[in-house]
């Protein structure tokens, strides 16, 4: 247990540790808590219903109404993650990537300043590959390409209609007027056609006097410069990508998963200026400090943000 991994929160991660061994972890625990005297279990009782009870771990559809209550009491926020869970990211990604990037910040903003976050929204928007784009990326001009579909690629991605987006997004901020929610945070790491407008317009147009809500992207509050390492080169499931994922769930990442070198556009499904991604852009490269400044910048970035808004 020497080695044990955390996730992005700090908390150990279970999931990296075998199961006999996460038995015995979980056995020491509880045998620990059963010696101690009964004012150090009172207080450990106590302590441990505190923890529960504010929920700061805990995604809302988990929460008990007391918990959510007692989180938004804290601050009278909601982070709600908006970008699809089902999208081609290559090999070394997740295929939740976009999800799971939104989702973890909206989670680290609920811990740090109060409120709750939410498991995300599912919705992605996308278009037909242009002519333009098709050459780029090494297409034939009269292959039919929607979105991440690419041919070579084992998997399908999932994608919806704007008016779907827009209903199922109005659905979940309607549910969250009322109960002591004044900002709800609508947060986008997809880049799909259409995608950041719809969401944008959706903030807008659900405000209200008793409840902002903002339509926001998640690289809008990233603003390291070349000179601190970051590199905003490659675009789908390129280098940039890859430390943004490397940065908020770093234990979904396997770079094994992807060869050295050149990688070819086409059959990666990894997005570049080129339908040949130079070994210098190859994901594999990407560096661990600089995923760890991102992480910083960007909850740093957000937390101001929102103290700029708040009157």
């Amino acid at each position: 247990m020497e080695n044990l991994k955390e996730n992005v929160a700090g908390y150990p991660d279970m999931n990296h540790v075998p199961e006999s061994h996460r038995r015995g972890f979980l056995k020491k625990i509880a045998l620990g808590i059963a010696f101690l005297s009964p004012l150090s279990r009172m207080s450990a009782k106590k302590s441990e219903q505190e923890v529960l009870y504010s929920g700061h771990g805990k995604p809302f559809e988990e929460m008990r109404p007391g918990e959510i209550q007692d989180s938004i009491s804290r601050g009278p926020y909601a982070f709600v993650p908006v970008s699809p869970m089902i999208e081609w990211h290559s090999f070394h990604l997740p295929i939740g990537t976009d999800a799971l990037i939104a989702e973890a910040i909206c989670r680290l903003m609920a811990e740090k300043l109060g409120g709750v976050w939410f498991r995300p929204l599912s919705l992605g928007l996308d278009s037909w590959r242009n002519d333009e784009q098709k050459q780029r990326w090494g297409f034939k001009p009269e292959e039919e390409v929607f979105g991440m579909n690419f041919p070579d690629v084992p998997l399908k991605s999932e994608y919806c209609q704007v008016d779907d987006l827009k209903t199922i997004v109005r659905n979940r901020v309607e549910a969250l007027r009322g109960i002591g929610v004044k900002h709800v945070f609508l947060l986008n790491h997809h880049g799909g056609k259409g995608q950041i407008p719809a969401i944008e317009q959706l903030g807008k147009e659900l405000s209200d006097v008793n409840m902002k809500v903002h339509g926001l992207k998640t690289y809008q509050f990233n603003d390291l410069t070349q000179e601190e390492g970051f590199y905003g080169v490659g675009g789908h499931a390129g280098y940039s990508e890859t430390t943004w994922l490397m940065a908020f769930r770093p234990e979904l990442l396997d770079l094994t998963r992807i060869d050295p070198g050149e990688l070819s556009v086409r059959n990666t499904g990894i997005l570049h200026d080129k339908p040949v991604i130079e070994e210098k852009w190859n994901p594999g490269n990407v560096s661990s400090l600089v995923a760890n400044r991102l992480r910083l910048r960007v909850i740093a970035n957000f937390s101001t943000y929102i103290s700029s808004i708040i009157i």
